[in-house]
């Protein structure tokens, strides 16, 4: 049995191409948490990033995708791939201390890294948003307080 489709999906052409907010999108942030990583691996894989060695829309991607540890992660098996077509991935784990055998990578949430990172330009920056609210709603503040284009933080709800 297949279920409805759920939520609203993200309008990226609409809010990342063009002159819409003065020139086309060049760097896509996307943040994912739990279970909210699924429509996020659709848009990387969907080719619409416009990302990678084949793409002429010569943009920059990069994943914070939180999880409480790895073994919290699908598509970890994926990562090489993604980063292949030309998205950067960073695993956020909330809890290091559940990890065997230790966590090297980054620890704490999501929105904490990109707080660590900054916004790179955040005048040509957009974002896609997929997981808990209050992630949600703290990057998309991060990010707008940032300078970044409220029309160019995109959620699917």
């Amino acid at each position: 049995e297949i279920s409805q489709v759920m939520g609203g999906g993200f309008p990226m052409e609409e809010n990342f191409e063009g002159f819409k907010f003065d020139f086309p999108t060049q760097n896509v942030l996307l943040f994912a948490t739990g279970s909210g990583i699924a429509p996020i691996r659709s848009v990387i894989e969907s080719g619409l990033l416009g990302t990678g060695p084949d793409s002429s829309a010569g943009r920059t991607a990069r994943l914070y995708y939180g999880a409480s540890t790895p073994d919290d992660m699908p598509y970890a098996e994926r990562f090489a791939q993604w980063e292949s077509s030309g998205v950067e991935v960073v695993p956020v784990i909330s809890r290091p201390e559940e990890v065997d055998g230790g966590w090297s990578g980054r620890a704490g949430y999501i929105q904490n890294a990109l707080e660590e990172d900054g916004v790179p330009i955040p005048r040509n920056t957009g974002a896609v948003l997929c997981g808990v609210k209050g992630m949600c709603e703290s990057v998309k503040d991060i990010m707008t307080q940032a300078g970044t284009f409220e029309g160019r933080v995109l959620t699917n709800f």
